[in-house]
């Protein structure tokens, strides 16, 4: 062992020190291992205050795993902690055998599995940045293998998916200590359970009396000990305290029955033989698949590869080969993608995913989607394109070492090894021995094989055969690309969702309107106004929630709710907006709508009046509901913002009691004659909004997400969406088009867009869903999609609770494309699926002269024609002015237009 003082004045002038040879003393049977984990390190610890503390440990032969903490901000900088990389790496390389790195990342057993798996991906990729800044080089030897984290209470999670970001071992430590327990998980990743922390800078006491209650423990044993604060004590009591804990090892642990050793030493001493995955990537040269190919003669061999290639469908037809017009024995396929422009993408998703027409042959639900970047020819860093792939496989030549998952939501991988052409030799053991060579110990492999190097047969067969020799030795596990992702990673659905909603982007320049489709959008807008211009009532100026003609009269149930009434005067507004109403008419009309809110006494309240008598000849109904007050509250805020004219709101407001309202920050509702919270499904983000932008002491009910990209926050907030209940179109669209998109309703928006997307490729059938009402009892309904239900995640739920409306005649019989939700999609996501909606509700929802109906039944294939709402035509003309006024939303609008 050299001293302390040579090991630093190496460090200082770049000099090589001496390999330590690896002690220990033989296990004597019924011995049980030890782990010695030092933790509380970040970027800004002392590299000379950590080795004077490791020196007196690592001198006693104990072995020491050295946990820094991530933090996102202090690891930003790829130099952050530049002396403390270059000390570990001199660590690693000095001490072989006593001394290994791991990240701490103390929440992460809290975190959704897919959080989970982004955080270690991040932390262990910024952290082989700052190793490779500061060293000048890929110090891949030093790159952790394990995280170390806080043991939560209740069972232990089950810490899977971590070996897509090359984590082998997860450590969770519980405050106090606990009998450790230990696993191999279903990835093959070890997790370790319990273990036992030595008390800051603790004394010899307090040491002994630690390891005496550890004493009793049967199996594996970890000992926690942080690394004091150095900011506070010198060099000489940093090495005191080392010296303590080095001391207390050596004279408690010597002759008992336990033995130190490293975590990434205990994975091979389970009993269970820890294969490395081996990626197979063939680079497809074009030339078919013909008996003689490498291709063929690997899957005759039984090895699983993908096949990398940017024409999949052209080079089958071109061999004639049957079993590839039938898909029979096809490998899976990795679309080529040579650059990162747009249009370059494009084409990469078309084939990868197949277009909208229902006959085109598309990736199945079960196929991983791969995508493999072979240069970036814009100079840019422009993989953000490659959102929507499963696997995005970077070989472009200044590809960044990223291993893991990405910002995107993408598991991200490089090749480690190309062999693009025979070398002398080949064998399973120089097979072998490349791999070693080329990457660090214990880390899955993806070989890049370009296969015209191999086009000779005694060459593919020799390859072939190394192959087949190396699986027999029991170390590497052949997969291909898809098989990989299954093997090393945890499903979630919610990141899915946000994948296939990447999938399908909106239309390039989408804000731009033509004469042809202005012209189509003022006839909707003509046509859904008509709603309003018929059924205005003079006197109140309120609107009927629901008309319809019978015997070629029109009738209607004269009553309106607050959502209504909101929702009149953002079609009123939105109709002035775009020039359908002149300025007087205008101010005509709100001035007679705002005259005609009522006030309701609840429970000693004054409040917004549940049902309202819309021609002012009945009393309506004086149950309050925080939800529809909502919608008022966000059109009063908008017209306000928009009109610049005092309406008077604010006195309209004060007469109402509000602020009563609210309760450690929930908004109340009537339910069964007592006021309950509002937050009972996802209207909760709409309803906290709306209230806040009128000042009342509100609080979103979801979750804050952790720092991170778009995409995991949204993944973040879908799991708190699927706690709420299901997503409809309605309110997330609503806000987008009247107050931008917050985190929450954008999340919720692309994953039922994706969900309605997946449903039509796999069925046919166009699903819009949304509330609305319907033409027979119980006169309304709520149509969604509910994360995380298995069978059958498309809901239906009626106000009555009755069980006649939960079967499935009836559900069947109801099931509509939804007419509002349609044009709201069509503004807010332009696409080839959302032309598709609104191309159907213009041919089947528009016949009626009561505007438009409020949608198109499924069974039928159309409306009920006699049928419409206010909330229907309203909504669809809030949809028509947000795509005329720019694609901006309502907030932004001015009446000076």
């Amino acid at each position: 062992m050299m001293d302390r003082r040579t090991f630093l004045s190496c460090l200082v002038i770049g000099g090589t020190a001496a390999s330590s040879s690896f002690f220990r003393a033989a296990q004597a049977a019924g011995t049980f291992p030890g782990i010695l984990l030092i933790d509380g390190l970040s970027p800004r610890t002392s590299s000379s205050g950590l080795f004077s503390f490791l020196d007196p440990i690592i001198s006693q032969n104990v072995p020491v795993s050295i946990a820094v903490g991530f933090d996102r901000e202090e690891w930003q900088d790829p130099d952050a902690g530049a002396d403390l990389m270059r000390l570990l790496s001199r660590l690693i390389a000095d001490y072989p055998g006593l001394v290994d790195l791991a990240l701490d990342l103390p929440d992460i057993a809290s975190y959704h599995p897919y959080l989970r798996m982004r955080s270690a991906s991040e932390a262990r990729n910024r952290f082989r940045r700052s190793l490779s800044a500061a060293n000048g080089y890929e110090a891949t030897a030093a790159v952790p293998q394990t995280i170390v984290t806080r043991l939560p209470s209740g069972d232990p999670p089950v810490i899977e998916g971590l070996r897509s970001a090359g984590i082998l071992t997860s450590i969770l430590l519980p405050q106090l200590g606990t009998t450790q327990e230990i696993w191999r998980n279903s990835d093959g990743t070890q997790q370790i359970n319990g273990g036992w922390r030595f008390p800051p800078s603790p004394t010899s006491e307090d040491l002994s009396a630690t390891f005496a209650s550890a004493a009793s423990s049967e199996g594996p044993i970890v000992f926690a000990a942080a690394f004091p604060d150095d900011a506070l004590q010198d060099d000489a009591a940093l090495f005191d305290q080392g010296s303590a804990i080095g001391d207390a090892f050596r004279e408690n642990l010597t002759s008992s029955r336990n033995y130190l050793i490293l975590p990434s030493e205990l994975r091979f001493r389970s009993g269970e033989v820890f294969s490395r995955h081996l990626v197979l990537c063939i680079h497809a040269d074009g030339s078919g698949t013909s008996t003689n190919s490498l291709r063929a003669r690997l899957t005759t061999a039984g090895i699983p590869f993908t096949e990398i290639g940017s024409d999949f469908d052209g080079a089958r037809k071109d061999t004639g080969d049957a079993s590839a017009e039938t898909g029979e024995d096809k490998p899976h396929q990795c679309v080529q993608v040579s650059g990162t422009d747009d249009d370059t993408w494009r084409v990469a998703r078309r084939l990868a995913f197949g277009g909208m027409a229902q006959n085109t042959e598309r990736s199945t639900a079960d196929t991983a989607t791969c995508a493999a970047l072979e240069e970036r020819t814009d100079g840019s860093d422009n993989v953000d394109k490659h959102a929507g792939f499963d696997v995005f496989l970077d070989l472009s030549k200044d590809a960044e070492r990223f291993r893991g998952y990405d910002e995107y939501g993408s598991l991200s991988v490089n090749a480690s090894l190309m062999l693009d052409g025979p070398y002398p030799d080949l064998s399973a053991e120089t097979l072998r021995k490349r791999i070693d060579d080329a990457t660090s110990p214990n880390d899955d492999v993806v070989l890049l094989i370009d296969e015209k190097g191999f086009s000779e047969r005694d060459d593919a067969s020799a390859l072939v055969e190394a192959l087949v020799g190396l699986g027999k030795t029991g170390q590497f596990n052949a997969l291909d690309m898809q098989q990989y992702l299954a093997a090393v990673s945890v499903k979630s659905e919610q990141a899915s969702l946000l994948r296939v909603a990447q999938r399908w982007p909106s239309r390039p320049d989408g804000n731009d309107v033509n004469t042809t489709e202005r012209n189509l959008l003022m006839d909707d807008a003509g046509f859904a106004w008509s709603f309003i211009e018929q059924l205005t009532d003079p006197q109140t100026g309120l609107v009927p929630a629901t008309a319809w003609l019978e015997d070629d009269k029109v009738q209607a149930y004269q009553f309106s709710t607050m959502w209504d009434t909101g929702s009149l005067i953002l079609g009123i507004l939105s109709a002035h907006s775009i020039g359908l109403l002149s300025d007087d008419q205008f101010f005509e009309r709100i001035d007679a709508v705002l005259g005609g809110l009522a006030t309701g006494v609840f429970n000693g309240l004054r409040l917004p009046k549940g049902l309202t008598s819309t021609d002012g000849k009945a009393s309506g109904d004086n149950d309050y509901n925080a939800s529809d007050t909502a919608r008022l509250l966000v059109s009063l805020y908008l017209l306000q913002n928009y009109a610049k004219k005092d309406f008077g709101i604010a006195g309209i407001l004060d007469v109402w009691d509000l602020g009563k309202t609210i309760q450690d920050g929930v908004p109340l509702t009537a339910s069964r004659g007592r006021l309950v919270s509002a937050f009972g499904s996802n209207y909760a983000g709409y309803i906290a909004r709306a209230f806040a932008l009128w000042g009342y002491p509100v609080t979103s009910p979801y979750s804050v997400p952790q720092p991170g990209s778009p995409f995991d926050r949204g993944v973040h907030i879908l799991h708190d969406v699927a706690e709420f209940g299901p997503i409809g179109t309605e309110p997330h669209l609503l806000e987008a088009v009247e107050l931008g998109a917050s985190d929450l309703a954008r999340a919720a928006a692309e994953a039922l867009f994706a969900a309605q997307i997946e449903e039509y490729l796999s069925t046919g059938k166009l699903v819009c869903v949304s509330e609305g009402p319907i033409n027979r009892e119980p006169w309304f309904v709520y149509q969604g999609f509910q994360i995380g239900k298995d069978e059958v995640p498309w809901t239906f739920e009626t106000l009555d609770p009755s069980p006649r409306f939960r079967t499935q005649g009836f559900i069947r019989a109801i099931d509509m494309l939804n007419s509002k939700a349609a044009f709201l999609w069509n503004v807010y996501r332009p696409n080839e699926y959302t032309d598709m909606l609104i191309a159907r509700v213009r041919e089947e929802a528009k016949g009626s002269s009561l505007g438009f109906s409020p949608g198109v039944f499924s069974v039928t294939g159309k409306p009920d024609q006699a049928y419409s709402d206010i909330n229907t035509n309203a909504v669809i003309l809030q949809a028509i002015a947000y795509r005329l006024n720019g694609g901006k939303p309502c907030v932004d609008w001015n009446s000076n237009r």
